[in-house]
């Protein structure tokens, strides 16, 4: 079962969703915003699945000025909000229909983010421009929302991950 707005204010009242950031309820979710940094990646690099290195990425600060996100560009950013939520909860990121019919997506990977019951951290957002236009990106966007569903028991045991209490843009970790 998702959670309507009045089940989510419920919820944040109660501890139940634990928010660092801007809260913008809206009737089936909590609006997510850019937050202030992006990585773009250097294109030179090659990731080879049998001889791992660090990737290497540029630093963009959207504090400063806005980013143009070119035709075709990847880059990673992340949510301005950090989100904890008891183990009975179900947390989903879904992009915004608006930037969807531009060709922009903000997150490639599965809808369901499983590592907020176990820690408070920052959404990375995988942000690609598959339209033929260029997307100016500000700090603070309205970018997506993330959606709640109450699961029918809690999750039991611990979660290991190489992500766990991610803050910020977090590159990938192989």
């Amino acid at each position: 079962m998702f959670l309507s707005n009045k089940s989510i204010k419920e919820y944040i009242e109660n501890g139940k969703i634990s928010i660092t950031g801007d809260i913008e309820i809206e009737g089936n979710g909590l609006a997510v915003n850019l937050g202030p940094k992006l990585l773009l990646p250097i294109p030179t690099e090659v990731i080879d699945s049998r001889n791992i290195t660090d990737l290497r990425y540029d630093t963009f600060d959207l504090n400063h000025s806005a980013y143009l996100l070119k035709s075709g560009e990847f880059v990673l950013g992340s949510t301005k909000q950090s989100i904890k939520t008891d183990k009975d909860i179900l947390t989903l990121l879904d992009g915004r229909s608006t930037y969807a019919r531009v060709g922009l997506i903000i997150h490639a990977t599965a809808m369901v983010l499983d590592g907020l019951p176990f820690n408070s951290e920052n959404s990375v957002l995988e942000i690609k421009n598959l339209g033929p236009y260029d997307i100016v990106l500000h700090q603070g966007e309205k970018v997506g929302t993330y959606l709640f569903a109450q699961l029918s028991t809690p999750i039991e045991g611990e979660k290991e991950s190489k992500y766990i209490n991610q803050n910020g843009v977090t590159p990938p970790r192989f």
